[in-house]
């Protein structure tokens, strides 16, 4: 299967299509597409001494999505056996959403009608993750340090962002001072945290072929900020 991306799969979420059923099995190839990349990020994480878990999202209207697919996901979150050791860590009563594959802090590509991206999320239910790394940044400066170093460390054109908020802060220029603000109204439980990083339509389509290994190479990097965010209940 080729990772090339093509006019089609982004016509297909276009407004007009997302309901339209007849675009499943074209949002199905994308839906493949996005996580064959995601499953090679897996694979090259491993030896790298990260175990993850593949994942993709709904390819056609449902409940879930409002009977609109508005983009297509696919994205790595922990591996089962750390999943389960979250969920057992946490008991009965919030286990569930400990061991469920998507509130997580994952590692995503996603496509709408205009854009790839290529991202790490914190989900706003993984509070785990999101207080572990609030706490760690705004409780120690070293720990802050590290933090903007990592982030600094990433390709060009990588934000982090915080929910829906307007105001990007670019990974490459990254200060304390800024971090420390963003960080102090950061609400895990209530907001999603992005480190993010886009690719428009018309260069996704210019590079051709290539186009899979920038999404592969912007995931890869983003594994030191992964591995710096998750919180490990031993």
């Amino acid at each position: 299967m080729t990772g090339e991306f093509l006019e089609r799969d982004f016509k297909a979420y276009e407004k007009h299509r997302q309901d339209d059923p007849e675009y499943n099995a074209l949002r199905l190839s994308v839906r493949r597409k996005l996580k064959a990349m995601v499953d090679a990020v897996v694979k090259e994480a491993k030896p790298l001494g990260t175990d993850l878990s593949a994942q993709a999202g709904l390819h056609h209207p449902y409940t879930f999505n409002s009977y609109r697919v508005r983009e297509q996901r696919a994205y790595a979150c922990r591996g089962a056996k750390e999943r389960k050791q979250l969920a057992s860590f946490f008991g009965d009563a919030l286990g569930k959403d400990a061991e469920t594959h998507y509130i997580q802090t994952v590692l995503e590509v996603c496509m709408d009608d205009q854009l790839v991206e290529a991202a790490l999320r914190i989900h706003p239910q993984a509070w785990w993750d999101g207080e572990n790394l609030k706490k760690k940044v705004l409780g120690d400066p070293a720990q802050m340090d590290q933090f903007c170093t990592l982030l600094k460390a990433l390709p060009g054109g990588f934000n982090l962002k915080l929910h829906d908020w307007k105001k990007d802060h670019w990974c490459s220029a990254v200060k304390p001072g800024e971090l420390k603000e963003m960080f102090q109204h950061y609400t895990p439980g209530e907001h999603w945290l992005h480190v993010q990083r886009q690719l428009p339509k018309e260069d996704a389509l210019a590079m051709g072929a290539a186009a899979e290994g920038w999404v592969k190479t912007s995931l890869l990097a983003l594994l030191p900020v992964y591995r710096f965010t998750l919180w490990d209940p031993s």
